[in-house]
């Protein structure tokens, strides 16, 4: 079988070593059969991310077969037709915050060309006692009306975030101490200029570029994004430290301010339903109790599938509540999904 590594990002590119292939050597790849994902648990700090399908410097799923764990990069590699039709692999991943107002909140960023969208699973009841968590999410309209043109607007936010980066910059990296009633403060009168959307259990997000967002404390989610990590940060609540410095300038300056348009489901089939549509991939959401069994057409070059609530089979495989599994090309014709409660599948071109 071929060796030849899947597209990745050129900056953090892997190398299957020769261990890595010896390794490999001893276990037997069928591409006839879906795989369990084994997740690799990425520390952040506002909680931790959950990839499923991540190949990357900083840590890297794997691939769980009969006689045991291989890397994904290496599982790919075995024979990029059978098993992925030499397509790049869509990001699966999960965002868990901390439950701590601010020091829960993900970056409030834009993005030129990554999609993604995500899919609420859980609130932290302590951080939102009624049950309805949030995001930031796009520009308050509002307050967008109370400036005489939208380059007013940019520029009198953009002055809001430099003087709460000075602040920031005062206290991560010169010591200081400011009150705390002094940083939520400033930290209030720039997020004046954003909207936070209410999320309930079930709602779905999808992030069109260039619109600013950032998932609040204890509101986690499951996120299908495309494959790049590229990302302009508007504004963090605490010290940035995968970069030198915020791109507020180059954010404020090419973000969208109009709204976001609401979310259009497509209903595919009794049970099924389209929830985003990408250039690079599509989601659906399954409800098998509706649906009781869906096959997946044999055309896609992969499908990666998660369960949420309820165990649920993919062919002969079966899937705790929130695994997920990898579906190979040349397996698409035997995976015949069924179970109870509800699925996310996602594949280019579904």
């Amino acid at each position: 079988m071929g060796r030849n590594l899947p597209h990745l990002d050129s900056e953090l590119r892997l190398t299957l070593t020769r261990a890595d292939l010896k390794t490999l050597d001893r276990h037997n790849v069928d591409p006839r059969r879906p795989v369990r994902l084994v997740p690799v648990f990425i520390p952040k700090p506002w909680g931790q991310e959950v990839w499923y399908t991540g190949i990357e410097a900083r840590g890297e799923s794997r691939v769980q077969l009969d006689t045991g764990e291989v890397p994904l990069s290496a599982y790919l590699a075995q024979d990029t037709r059978l098993i992925s039709d030499q397509s790049q692999i869509l990001l699966l991943k999960v965002l868990d915050p901390k439950a701590v107002e601010a020091r829960g909140e993900l970056y409030f960023e834009v993005h030129e060309a990554k999609q993604e969208v995500y899919v609420v699973t859980h609130i932290d009841a302590d951080a939102w006692p009624g049950g309805q968590g949030g995001i930031r999410f796009g520009m308050n309209q509002e307050k967008r009306e109370q400036y005489a043109s939208d380059e007013a607007f940019r520029s009198a936010y953009l002055e809001r975030v430099e003087q709460y980066r000075n602040l920031r910059r005062a206290i991560d990296e010169d010591g200081e101490v400011i009150e705390s009633s002094v940083e939520a403060e400033v930290r209030s009168a720039m997020n004046a200029f954003t909207h936070q959307r209410p999320l309930n259990v079930g709602d779905v997000v999808r992030v069109p570029t260039w619109t600013p967002h950032s998932l609040l404390h204890g509101v986690r989610v499951v996120e299908f994004q495309t494959p790049t990590y590229e990302r302009y940060i508007i504004s963090f609540s605490q010290q940035v430290l995968t970069q030198e410095d915020w791109d507020s300038r180059q954010a404020i300056t090419h973000m969208r301010l109009n709204s976001p348009e609401p979310e259009i489901f497509e209903q595919v089939a009794p049970g099924v339903e389209r929830i985003a549509r990408f250039s690079d991939f599509n989601v659906w959401r399954v409800d098998l109790d509706t649906a009781q069994t869906v096959s997946l057409p044999a055309t896609l070059p992969y499908a990666v599938c998660m369960t949420l609530q309820n165990p649920t089979t993919v062919g002969p495989l079966e899937l705790a509540a929130e695994q997920a599994c990898f579906i190979p090309h040349l397996a698409l014709n035997e995976s015949v999904l069924s179970g109870s409660g509800q699925v996310l599948i996602a594949a280019p071109n579904l």
